[in-house]
């Protein structure tokens, strides 16, 4: 009986074949590359099976009227994300492989002139890649560059609160000086020169002084009025051109002495130390030559990278939302990318074109990043996870839309969820997360049942198809508009349970900060 059925579905299919070669003028290499409506090449690869009593010359009919693509969009994504991260590995260099930490010891001056053994563990990567700063650099989803977080704001508040209480501190030695407070400034080995009320500057200030910067004398910009300094150095600028004259060493010392140290923006949050230039670049920061203090400088800004930010104080990098699409961790991680890209996504593109695939692959990626901004603010989101999960949601509406012909399609659906499950299980390890997963299948779901071409089996199913188009659109609409508020508001979404759904401990530090709460170094 099986092969009986076998041959009737293969006749009814042999004579729409022909009907259709005798009218159809398609080169005959895009004829057999035509994907097959409803199975393509996931379909096959798990067995999907028509009903044989639904088939018939007009459905098929139906099928051939749909557009055969070639896969532009999918070759072209691939081109670019390969290129992408061969550029990122040239610009900054792999990180330590593995999946734990990597210390690293070396002997370097500090800030007061010695030289000491230092160490810092640095975070491992599985996936053969760069270092999770260089990543954010280069474009990785990451919240902090986006919009203003408040726990920022107020970490930022707080150094500037205890960087006006510094004071220049000289070495009794005469080697030089640096910016710190009273409590890290050595008594036995340099004296600490602070104004305050009881002992002002000679114009009256109490706050200062600044090693190697004075208003009275820098000429770029100039303290005078109405754009005098504020006595308050956080908010003095940075020295441009100062007076070439020599100054006394008794009245200013603070202008005689070699600067040992300045401001290095440290981390990916831009953690800003006073230190030398040598343990600068040890710690792999961005070291800041042309200022004095922290607070002349943005460290978020210079962590970030990329284009600066329109307002200094309010981070505005929203294009980080499609960059990081084309971002890989590393080459394992491009590798698991490009199968996807070449199995499904291409051959998803031959149905449904360029266009459509384009809008859903980025929609979904960016709907998938803004939910992972909102639950995860502090983490680095890298790679097209949501937009290969709305590919995936794409799957299943294929599955709803061909139900009618369909054999045993509940058990098609079943296979499909352990494809799911499979992105679920990648969702756990670094640098990806299953929330990114969860938005992108989210809109892809829904995308899909709004633009894909689709076949209609009768005039009832035909109006319900129409409805769907309608009710996924405004579905869409309000999805993006509602996250888009929830993002930009400028606080976090807090959910303690949730890191239990994003990553495993393999190890003591292999899920340490999954960006649910700020913790600065």
């Amino acid at each position: 009986r099986v092969t009986r059925h076998s041959i009737d579905e293969k006749d009814i299919r042999r004579k729409a074949i022909a009907i259709r070669l005798s009218k159809d003028s398609t080169p005959l290499h895009d004829r057999h590359s035509r994907r097959e409506y409803g199975k393509g090449t996931v379909g096959k690869a798990l067995n999907r099976t028509f009903r044989r009593e639904k088939l018939s010359s007009s459905i098929y009919k139906k099928f051939d009227e749909l557009d055969n693509h070639r896969p532009y969009f999918t070759y072209w994504v691939s081109a670019v994300q390969v290129i992408v991260l061969i550029a990122s590995l040239a610009l900054y260099g792999f990180a330590p492989f593995g999946f734990n930490r990597t210390k690293t010891t070396a002997f370097v001056q500090r800030a007061d002139g010695t030289r000491e053994e230092v160490s810092y563990y640095e975070s491992d990567n599985l996936w053969v890649g760069p270092r999770q700063d260089d990543l954010i650099r280069v474009g990785a989803m990451f919240t902090p560059c986006m919009r203003s977080d408040t726990e920022i704001l107020q970490a930022i508040f707080a150094d500037r609160q205890e960087e006006n209480k510094t004071g220049c501190c000289i070495s009794l030695d005469k080697s030089g000086c640096v910016q710190k407070s009273r409590l890290q400034c050595s008594e036995t080995f340099s004296s600490f020169h602070k104004w305050s009320l009881a002992y002002p500057s000679a114009t009256g200030r109490t706050s200062g002084p600044v090693c190697g910067e004075d208003p009275r004398t820098c000429i770029v910009p100039a303290s005078v009025a109405p754009f005098q300094w504020p006595d308050d150095i956080t908010r003095w600028p940075s020295c441009i051109k100062i007076l070439s004259i020599n100054y006394s060493r008794e009245r200013m010392p603070h202008m005689t002495c070699r600067i040992l140290g300045r401001p290095c923006c440290i981390g990916v949050f831009g953690k800003c130390e006073i230190v030398s230039a040598e343990y600068c670049r040890y710690k792999r920061g961005t070291y800041h030559n042309n200022a004095s203090l922290c607070s002349q400088i943005n460290c978020l800004e210079s962590s970030c990278g990329l284009i600066r930010f329109l307002n200094p104080d309010i981070p505005d990098q929203f294009y980080r939302l499609w960059l990081s699409l084309f971002l890989h961790a590393g080459f394992i991680h491009l590798g698991i990318t490009l199968v996807f890209n070449l199995i499904i996504l291409k051959d998803f593109e031959k149905m449904a074109g360029w266009l459509r695939i384009s809008i859903i692959y980025i929609l979904s990626g960016i709907g998938g990043n803004m939910i992972s901004g909102i639950l995860l603010p502090y983490h680095p989101e890298i790679g097209p996870s949501g937009s290969n999960s709305g590919i995936i949601a794409c799957l299943f509406v294929e599955v709803f839309q061909s139900w009618q012909i369909l054999k045993r399609p509940g058990r098609a659906i079943a296979k499909l969820i352990i494809i799911v499950v499979i992105l679920f299980l990648f969702g756990l390890l670094p640098y990806i997360d299953n929330f990114s997963h969860f938005g992108g299948f989210i809109f892809g779901w829904f995308l899909a049942f709004a633009i894909l071409p689709y076949v209609s089996f009768g005039k009832w199913d035909r109006r319900r198809k129409r409805l769907q188009i309608m009710i996924s659109l405004i579905v869409i609409c309000g999805l993006f508009f509602m996250i888009s508020v929830m993002l930009y508001r400028g606080q976090s979404l807090k959910c303690n349970a949730c890191k239990y759904l994003n990553c495993i401990p393999f190890s003591d530090h292999f899920c340490k900060n999954m960006g649910q709460t700020l913790e600065l170094p």
